[in-house]
């Protein structure tokens, strides 16, 4: 694993074990990642990596979606991995969870059918994000298909009213900047599309 100091999900490592109450609700992303998960399509016997996975929410929602399936979360944060194992461990769901980052991914090529990630890839420089393109291309098996969830180019007329602010937010002006199409483009994925915008 390449030597780089790991920033913590809420940038504080004190923060960590409020990380769900403190976003998943506020942000409502757990309706949004309901809507992700059904997006995806039918998982069974599936194998899927879920990149970035945090606190494992939505690992676990794809594994109790898809029981069938071979669901492995990966984080970089070995405190938040934690938290995920024991929340899989109280639902009574079996998901492997792995400490690694997204741009150096610790996997063979063509491990997986699916690769999901959800509010990761903002917290990335552009060159890290490059490389996680490039690493979550080669560990998806031909076929393959990545869904994820982040800030976007914005559509809505609230987004724009809120994109001088939001572009100072972590390293999410790329995004805002319309880059991830052409990131994943640039890597070999096809198809690119956006089904859903929040705002």
């Amino acid at each position: 694993m390449p030597d780089r100091k790991y920033i913590p999900a809420l940038s504080l490592k004190w923060l960590t074990p409020f990380y769900d109450s403190l976003v998943e609700g506020p942000m409502n992303l757990m309706q949004m990642r309901k809507d992700l998960v059904l997006q995806v399509g039918d998982l069974g016997g599936k194998s899927v990596l879920d990149v970035g996975c945090g606190t494992g929410t939505l690992s676990i929602m794809i594994k109790q979606r898809y029981p069938a399936g071979d669901v492995v979360g990966l984080d970089g944060d070995p405190q938040i991995l934690e938290i995920a194992r024991s929340k899989a461990k109280d639902r009574k769901v079996d998901i492997r969870f792995e400490q690694g980052m997204s741009f150096d991914l610790p996997f063979p090529g063509a491990s997986f059918d699916a690769v999901i990630t959800s509010m990761m890839l903002h917290h990335l420089e552009r060159d890290d994000k490059q490389k996680t393109a490039r690493e979550i291309f080669r560990v998806l098996r031909s076929g393959g298909w990545l869904i994820g969830m982040d800030f976007a180019e914005t559509r809505s007329s609230i987004g724009k009213t809120l994109r001088p602010l939001t572009r100072h937010f972590e390293r999410v002006a790329d995004n805002l900047d319309g880059f991830l199409p052409m990131l994943f483009q640039d890597v070999g994925f096809k198809n690119y599309s956006e089904p859903h915008h929040y705002i």
